[in-house]
C-alpha cells in the first residue's frame, strides 16, 4: 500500500465519485480504479460499492479511510515539521463540546496564547452525540462533554465500540440554572417536585439516545418544555423568564448573562466534566495546553456550597 492510494480514496470520499477524484488529482479515472482494486486485493476487502448514485464506502472501506486520513495527516506533520520556515507554519485545531461556557473561555485564553502565531481553529457546539461523532469521524481531535451516574455504563460501552477514551477532569453535583428574580431563587436547594409548574430549557431534542443528555431528565413527564440548539438562546431565556435547566451548576464570568444563578438540585446525580479522544490518536502540543486552561476555566466556575 502506498500514501498515493490513500489519497486516492480521501479524495473520493470527499468528492463520492472516482470520476471527479480523478480530476481534482489531474490523473485518469481508469488509474484510481486500478489503485482502488490492487489496495482491495492487498488487504482482502472491499473499500467501495457502485451504486447509480455514485460510489459508497464499505464498512470496511470507512474504517481504512479513517486511517488514510491520520497517516496523511501525520506525514504532514513530518513535513511541516521539518520545513525551513516554520513560522509560516499555520496551526490548525478542532475541538467540538457540549454547550459549556467554561469551554469557550478556554478557548479564548487558547488564542491569547497563540498571539504570536498564524492559527485556524475549529469550535463546534452541539449534543453529546454530535461531539462524539465529531471526534470518531475525526472532524475534532478533542471533545468535550459530561457523564452522570445514570448514563455512565452506556456511554462507557459506546466508547467502546467506537475505539473512544473517556478522560474526566471534575464531578459536581446536578445543579438548577435559573434567573435571580425566579421563585425559586432563595432555596438553598430545590427539587423536582418543586420545579413542576416552570418551563423546562433542553438542548435535547433530536438527540440521538436521550440517555446521553447532560440533564438526565424524563421530558415526557414535562408539562413545559423549550428544546434549543444555541447557547446564547438558552442563557437570554434562563435570564428573562421563570424557566430553567439542569447542569453542572457552574457559572461562568463574562460568558454567561449575569442574571442567571444555580442552586443544588435535591438527590441530583453526580457529574463527571471531561473529554472524549480517540483511543489511538495522542494529543499534540497545543490541545494539551488548551486542557490547561479548561481545567483552570472549569474550577473556577464550578459551584460553590451556599
Amino acid at each position: 500500500m502506498t500514501l498515493q492510494q490513500f489519497r486516492y480514496i480521501v479524495e473520493i470520499a470527499k468528492h463520492n465519485s472516482i470520476s471527479r477524484a480523478a480530476s481534482e488529482l489531474y490523473v485518469t479515472q481508469p488509474s484510481i480504479s486500478k489503485a482502488v482494486r490492487e489496495l482491495e486485493a492487498e488487504l482482502g476487502i472491499t473499500i467501495l460499492e457502485r451504486t447509480n448514485k455514485g460510489v459508497v464506502f464499505t464498512k470496511e472501506g470507512t474504517d481504512l479511510l479513517f486511517y488514510a486520513k491520520m497517516l496523511l495527516e501525520q506525514m504532514e506533520s513530518v513535513v511541516h515539521h521539518f520545513h525551513k520556515e516554520k513560522k509560516a507554519d499555520i496551526t490548525k485545531l478542532a475541538i467540538s463540546s457540549q454547550h459549556y461556557g467554561f469551554a469557550i473561555e478556554a478557548v479564548a485564553h487558547l488564542m491569547d496564547s497563540f498571539a504570536e502565531r498564524k492559527y485556524e481553529l475549529a469550535i463546534r457546539e452541539g449534543k453529546s452525540t454530535d461531539v462524539i461523532d465529531d471526534v470518531y469521524a475525526n472532524r475534532s481531535v478533542l471533545g468535550i462533554l459530561s457523564l452522570t451516574d445514570l448514563n455512565k455504563h452506556l456511554f462507557e460501552r459506546y466508547f467502546l465500540s467506537k475505539s473512544l477514551k473517556f478522560t474526566p477532569i471534575a464531578s459536581m453535583k446536578q445543579h438548577v440554572f435559573l434567573r435571580k428574580e425566579h421563585p425559586l431563587a432563595d432555596q438553598d436547594s430545590i427539587s423536582l417536585e418543586q420545579l413542576r409548574d416552570y418551563p423546562y430549557l433542553t438542548y435535547q431534542q433530536d438527540d440521538m439516545l436521550l440517555h446521553f443528555a447532560e440533564e438526565t431528565l424524563h421530558v415526557d413527564k414535562i408539562g413545559k418544555l423549550v428544546y434549543l440548539k444555541d447557547r446564547g438562546a438558552m442563557n437570554n431565556l434562563l435570564a428573562n423568564t421563570n424557566s430553567y435547566n439542569l447542569g453542572t451548576g457552574c457559572i461562568v464570568s463574562h460568558y454567561m448573562n449575569p442574571n442567571i444563578i444555580s442552586i443544588p438540585l435535591e438527590g441530583g446525580n453526580l457529574i463527571q466534566v471531561g473529554y472524549v479522544k480517540r483511543s489511538d490518536v495522542v494529543l499534540p502540543e497545543e490541545l494539551q495546553v488548551y486542557l490547561d486552561f479548561l481545567t483552570r476555566a472549569l474550577e473556577k466556575s464550578m459551584p460553590r456550597k451556599r
